[in-house]
C-alpha cells in the first residue's frame, strides 16, 4: 500500500494544519496547492516543503482538477464555495475531503452525496476532532459501560465570536457560518461520535448585535452586518433516546463556565474535553464514589496534538483499506440535517424530525500512535 496523491484548494489562515497533516502521514502525499490569490499557493508550497512534503507545486484549481495524478482533494475554502468545489472535484474522479461544512443546504448535500455514489468516489468532511485521544478515550469508557446507560447530556461552544481575532470574519455572519455552521458543528458531531444520531430537535435563535464591528488588526473598526443568527439554544433527541440540551453562540461577550460536554449516565457522568481539540482528559465521576468522585481518565488512544487534518488521512487509509472513512460525507450530512433542523423549528415552532440518520463512526484503535493505523 502506497501513499495517495493529493492537492490542497484554499490556502489561506487554517492550511498550515493541513500542510503539517500530509507531511507527517504515511496515507498522504501533498502534490499541489490551489488558491484564488496566486501567491498563497506558492506560499503554502514553500511552507509545505519547509515541513518535509516533497516539493508540492502551486496549481490553478484547474489544473489541479486535469492533474490524472492527483487522487484526493483536500477543499479548505469558506464554506459558500464547498458545494461547488467538492462537486467539481467528483465530476473530475477525485475523492474528497472538505472543510465543514460539507455544503450550507440540505439539497446540495444530497446532490454531492448522490454524485459521489454515481462515481465511484468518497467524501468525507471536518470536524474530524473527535478522532483524537481525549474524544476516543471517553468514547471507550461509555462503551465498556463506566457510567451506565446513557440518559442525557448538555453541551455547548461558546465564546464572543471571531470578528475579534480572524483577519477576514465578514463570512461567518453571512449564510452558511454562523455559530451554528461554524463551531456548533463540532459539539454535534462530538455528540453523534460518542452517542449515535439525532431522531428531532426544537430550539430557538437570535441575533443579539444585528451590526458588529470587526476588532482584528486588517479590517480594525470596519462595520459588518449579521445576516445568521448569532445565538442558538436547542433540545435534542438521539435515536437511543438520550437527551440533550446544546447552545453555540457567538454572544458570549463577558466569558462562561460552561462545560464544553457532559454525559450523564445511570451510574455516572463523563465531562468531555474541546470539540474543537483533539487532546484534553476526558473526567469521570461514578456514582458509587464515596468521596469527591471526578478523576481524569489516563488517555487509551492517540492523537492528542495539533492533528487537524487526520481525516484526510484516515479518508486516504480507508481507500486503501476498504472501509468507509469515519470523519463521512454521511456523518457530515446528518449533522448539517440537524442543524437547519434546529433552524427551522426556531422558525416554525416546536419539534422538527431530523430526517437523515447515520451509523455511529467507527472508533479509532487502541495505542497512543500519531498516524492512522489499522
Amino acid at each position: 500500500m502506497g501513499m495517495l496523491n493529493a492537492g490542497i484548494v484554499g490556502c489561506g489562515m487554517i492550511r498550515t494544519p493541513y500542510l503539517k497533516a500530509c507531511a507527517r502521514s504515511k496515507w498522504l502525499n501533498l502534490v499541489g496547492c490551489a488558491d484564488l490569490i496566486e501567491e498563497r499557493a506558492v506560499e503554502a508550497c514553500e511552507e509545505a516543503t519547509g515541513y518535509g512534503c516533497s516539493q508540492p507545486v502551486p496549481q490553478t484549481y484547474e489544473s489541479m482538477l486535469d492533474d490524472g495524478d492527483i487522487d484526493i482533494v483536500i477543499n479548505i475554502t469558506n464554506p459558500s464555495a464547498h458545494y461547488r468545489l467538492n462537486k467539481m472535484a467528483i465530476e473530475a474522479g477525485k475523492h474528497v475531503y472538505s472543510e465543514k461544512p460539507l455544503c450550507v443546504t440540505l439539497e446540495e448535500g444530497q446532490d454531492l452525496l448522490r454524485a459521489a455514489l454515481n462515481a465511484g468516489k468518497r467524501v468525507s468532511c471536518a470536524p474530524d476532532t473527535f478522532l483524537g485521544s481525549g474524544h476516543q478515550t471517553a468514547i471507550a469508557a461509555i462503551d465498556r459501560g463506566d457510567i451506565g446507560e446513557p440518559a442525557a447530556a448538555s453541551f455547548f461552544f461558546a465564546g464572543a465570536g471571531p470578528d475579534g481575532y480572524h483577519e477576514d470574519p465578514e463570512f461567518f455572519f453571512q449564510p452558511g457560518a454562523g455559530p451554528m455552521l461554524d463551531v456548533g458543528v463540532y459539539s454535534l458531531t462530538q455528540m453523534v461520535s460518542m452517542v449515535g444520531p439525532v431522531k428531532n430537535t426544537a430550539g430557538h435563535t437570535k441575533i443579539t448585535f444585528p451590526e458588529r464591528t470587526v476588532l482584528s488588526s486588517k479590517k480594525y473598526g470596519q462595520k459588518m452586518t449579521v445576516e445568521v443568527p448569532t445565538h442558538v439554544s436547542a433540545s435534542i433527541e438521539f435515536e437511543s433516546g438520550l437527551l440533550g440540551t446544546f447552545i453555540t453562540s457567538y454572544d458570549i461577550k463577558g466569558g462562561h463556565n460552561l462545560p464544553y460536554a457532559e454525559i450523564y449516565g445511570t451510574e455516572g457522568t463523563i465531562s468531555l474535553p474541546n470539540p474543537n481539540e483533539f487532546g484534553g482528559r476526558a473526567r469521570l465521576f461514578r456514582a458509587d464514589a464515596r468521596e469527591d468522585g471526578w478523576r481524569e481518565l489516563e488517555p487509551t488512544h492517540g492523537y492528542s496534538g495539533r492533528n487537524r487534518g487526520i481525516g484526510a488521512a484516515d479518508l486516504a487509509a480507508s481507500l486503501q483499506n476498504e472501509r468507509p472513512p469515519r470523519a463521512s460525507g454521511e456523518l457530515a450530512y446528518h449533522v448539517l440535517d440537524t442543524a437547519l433542523s434546529i433552524y427551522e423549528a426556531a422558525c416554525n415552532g416546536g419539534c422538527v424530525e431530523v430526517r437523515s440518520t447515520v451509523e455511529r463512526p467507527q472508533t479509532m484503535p487502541e495505542g497512543l500512535v500519531e498516524d492512522i493505523a489499522d
